[in-house]
């Protein structure tokens, strides 16, 4: 366990709310943009999710524990908060605590359509040798499929990156996280 800091905390609710205000003032053919994207990316990283379930990759985790989960402090992005605010829902309450804002001891809380980037796309050594070549080479196009697609929020909001959320609202301060590029 690691000490809590309500900075995050404070920053975390903050960024909330700013984007749930956002969201209310957006036009409906940026929302339909942002909708039919979010699809996309929820879709495929199913299908990702798909190779580290071949892989028996939660056996695996088990294993070690989920010791790469505990890198994820940061990994949530605009992206990964707007399908939860889109479809009318509240994202997990983050624990600040812990090693990950969104792990507990039952593993990830984030459903796998709305995980990070990162927490989606890596595979441990363990799982990746697991896979076969053909497996690996799909999973690899996949993954770059998948950053195309969240690349291209982040070419287009201000508040979008893969660094994370906490990390982009820092750097963005009072500016708009839906703002056009």
């Amino acid at each position: 366990m690691i000490q809590p800091n309500n900075d995050d905390l404070h920053l975390w609710l903050r960024i909330l709310a700013r984007v749930g205000k956002e969201l209310l003032r957006l036009p409906d053919d940026e929302r339909r943009w942002l909708v039919e994207h979010l699809r996309q990316i929820q879709q495929l990283q199913r299908r990702i999710h798909g190779f580290f379930e071949l892989a028996d990759g939660a056996g695996r985790c088990l294993a070690c524990h989920g010791a790469c989960c505990e890198k994820g402090r940061n990994h949530l992005t605009l992206v990964n908060l707007l399908g939860f605010l889109l479809a009318g829902e509240a994202p997990p309450e983050p624990d600040f605590a812990a090693t990950c804002p969104f792990l507990n001891t039952a593993g990830c809380r984030l459903d796998v359509e709305r995980r990070p980037f990162n927490c989606v796309t890596f595979n441990c050594e363990a799982v990746e040798d697991a896979l076969d070549e053909a497996s690996r080479v799909s999973f690899y196009q996949m993954e770059r499929q998948l950053r195309q697609l969240y690349e291209a929020f982040d070419h287009r909001y201000a508040g979008s990156s893969l660094r994370g959320l906490l990390i982009r609202a820092e750097r963005l301060g009072e500016r708009s996280f839906l703002d056009r590029l």
